[in-house]
């Protein structure tokens, strides 16, 4: 690195100081691990290095020559928010030209010391419109996984060839929570080169904003061969370092915008502003760092002297421009859980191109089929069901079938008191249960060689399971009608952490309606969820001093009829966990068994299409209320509140709309419940 003396014609500039970078780079410290594993990265390194060199007088004579580089993205989704649109990688788009060819507006915030230095690197990106194999694309390429959470150099699905796409990955979370995105320097092999990047930092619209927007700059300059301003470390502020650029000054790196900072070789100021400083006010390149970065693209390392190539751009669609392509179906449902006669609203996601019509088939649906891009669906009787999406356009068609994505669950098929010991092997998932695991790996099991008492209990392997994985046990339904407070669950844990920073969690919760929202109950992950010591090296089994019994309050609960809970489990691939000896306890309402017979407390008909009857005795003069209250326990309807003498009585309920209701018969001190069920 040159020190170049700069004049400071503005001694009266202060610092700015901007919100600190939310997260980092993470390029330096994957880098390190790659090439440690592969030391043909470090030789590759070199040559480039001495290329550069080589290079750089004859690259001043091409300036003129504007590089267009292919870009394709990848969205690694779960159909949740990290599913970002069209437009928001386009607009990333947009600001990448905008940052290499300096045509970003806040160059003119550029300190004086560095105006002539700032660089438009003539350098251009598009998105393809062909993709590896021919087909029509338009750049953005949509990939439903798992291994969008924690994502790592595993999650970069379906890389397209280094030499002919630069690849961005897009996840919703990474494996180190404190990284924004990380790329690799040119030699990384062609499966991870590339960008990986947080959802929230693609774009200036969507889920993106301005700030953050930039981070995409800065990580394809180092996959363009540029290092931290402050050298090749990802520790700004610790040491004065060089980057091998010769006017960049020597800097220790700055996390806020402090426009004056001359600190390694004072009176030289620093480029506070540069697209690879940590900053936040990043706005430009210098002349030596374009110098190198095109000097790269025109080295064989990893291809990148064939991006672009006048045939590359041919092969892969840039010279002809976007094309109308057919679309590639997808969708999302608004739930996955529903009562009996719930509604699920579909939702197109089908991308590659816009859609002109749909075709939707709803086996056990109403309606069973629909032409609407959102159409909204009844089920009436429990199961599983699935559902076909077909999309098209004057281009072409394509079709979707998601299997089992719609539970529908029935009338309770458990009482309380519930007591689950698994030693029966129908008894998981059991009866109108059911398991959730959205990659189809490593799930809740029922194991027979660890219990509390007897033999069996089920087991969550995350050992080799994947991080971020998230799976659930929805248990059979539950009839709380007549159970009131205190309602209490105690069961049996075993967990062992792998090491002391395995944060493995479990939860537990209930719904009021069918699964449309949950309520937590019990939540513990890491050292707290622990039953026993760490178990590093192999998978743990717990022996009968390992377990821990945990007590939970249902009152939530109390008067409900049709009651869901779920064991969740969120993967940090730390060690196993077992749940055993379920027990769910309440008091029974003021009703007992002679009461009942003596009632003779009756609905008919039930289910029915339209109104029912009530029917009861009594044994003599008695106060007696009847109201009608749906499955959250709201009364919608008091029928009577009267004094009546003793005899049989029958009483004419009003006209229901479909669906579950709890007739609530008062007589004297008793309450007596019964289900009724319009269809």
């Amino acid at each position: 690195m040159k020190r170049i003396l700069l004049a400071l014609t503005f001694a009266t500039i202060i610092a700015t100081v901007t919100t600190a970078q939310e997260k980092q780079c993470f390029t330096t410290e994957m880098d390190n691990e790659a090439t440690a594993k592969n030391p043909d990265m470090l030789r590759q390194r070199h040559e480039l290095e001495n290329f550069i060199q080589q290079y750089a007088t004859v690259e001043r004579r091409n300036n003129s020559v504007v590089y267009v580089i292919p870009i394709v993205f990848h969205i690694l989704h779960n159909y949740g928010g990290e599913n970002i649109s069209d437009a928001q990688v386009l607009d990333q788009v947009r600001i990448l030209n905008r940052d290499f060819r300096r045509l970003n507006a806040d160059t003119i915030n550029i300190v004086p010391a560095f105006q002539g230095r700032a660089a438009d690197c003539e350098i251009e990106f598009r998105l393809p419109s062909i993709d590896p194999n021919g087909n029509c694309t338009n750049g953005i390429d949509r990939i439903q996984t798992m291994l969008t959470y924690s994502a790592d150099d595993n999650s970069k699905l379906n890389p397209w060839p280094n030499d002919k796409y630069f690849n961005v990955w897009v996840a919703h979370s990474l494996e180190n929570t404190g990284a924004a995105a990380y790329a690799y320097y040119p030699g990384a092999p062609s499966s991870i080169d590339g960008v990986l990047c947080l959802f929230t930092y693609i774009g200036s619209i969507g889920a993106g904003n301005e700030t953050r927007s930039r981070v995409l700059t800065h990580e394809i300059g180092h996959s363009m061969n540029l290092a931290h301003v402050w050298g090749s470390t990802n520790s700004p502020g610790v040491a004065c370092g060089d980057d091998n650029v010769s006017d960049t000054p020597e800097t220790k790196g700055w996390t806020s915008c402090y426009l004056s900072a001359a600190v390694c070789n004072p009176p030289i100021v620093e480029n506070v502003q540069n697209y690879m400083e940590y900053s936040y006010c990043d706005v430009m390149f210098t002349e030596g760092q374009k110098t190198r970065m095109r000097a790269t693209l025109n080295s064989s390392v990893s291809g990148r002297n064939n991006l672009w190539s006048p045939g590359n751009l041919l092969a892969t669609g840039v010279t002809q421009g976007p094309q109308v392509c057919a679309p590639i179906a997808d969708f999302g449902i608004s739930r996955k859980l529903v009562c009996e006669n719930g509604t699920v609203s579909f939702h197109d996601l089908s991308w590659n191109s816009t859609v002109s019509n749909w075709n939707w088939s709803f086996p056990g649906g109403v309606p069973s089929t629909s032409t609407d891009s959102a159409p909204v669906v009844t089920y009436p009787t429990a199961g599983t069901y699935s559902a076909t999406l077909v999309v098209s356009n004057a281009t072409g068609s394509d079709s979707i079938t998601q299997t089992s994505i719609i539970n529908v669950s029935g009338p309770s098929t458990s009482a309380i008191p519930y007591i689950e010991s698994f030693e029966d092997p129908l008894s998981f998932p059991g009866t109108s249960g059911l398991i959730i695991n959205e990659d189809n790996g490593t799930t809740w099991a029922r194991v027979t060689n660890a219990a509390v008492s007897g033999s069996a209990s089920i087991r969550i392997n995350n050992y080799t399971n994947t991080a971020g994985q998230l799976d659930e046990w929805i248990m059979p339904t539950m009839d709380f009608s007549n159970i009131s407070a205190p309602i209490v669950m105690t069961f049996y844990v075993a967990n062992a952490q792998r090491n002391s920073n395995s944060d493995d969690r479990l939860t537990f919760s209930g719904s009021l309606n069918c699964g449309a929202n949950w309520m937590m109950r019990y939540n513990k992950s890491g050292a707290q969820l622990a039953t026993t010591s760490s178990f590093s090296s192999t998978n743990f089994t717990p022996n009968a001093s390992q377990w821990r019994e945990e007590t939970i309050s249902l009152n939530p609960f109390k008067l409900i009829p049709n009651v869901r809970f779920k064991f969740s489990n969120t993967s940090d691939r730390g060690n196993n966990t077992f749940i055993d000896s379920i027990n769910i306890t309440g008091t029974l309402v003021n009703v007992d068994e002679m009461d009942e017979i003596q009632l003779g407390f009756a609905l008919y008909p039930n289910p029915t299409t339209e109104s029912s009857t009530v029917q009861f005795k009594l044994s003599g003069k008695q106060s007696v209320s009847l109201e009608v209250k749906n499955i959250l326990g709201q009364t919608i309807s008091n029928v009577l509140n009267e004094e009546m003498d003793g005899g049989l009585h029958e009483v004419k309920l009003p006209t229901l709309p479909k669906g579950i209701y709890m007739i609530d018969l008062y007589t004297g001190n008793k309450h007596h419940v019964r289900r009724l069920i319009v269809s």
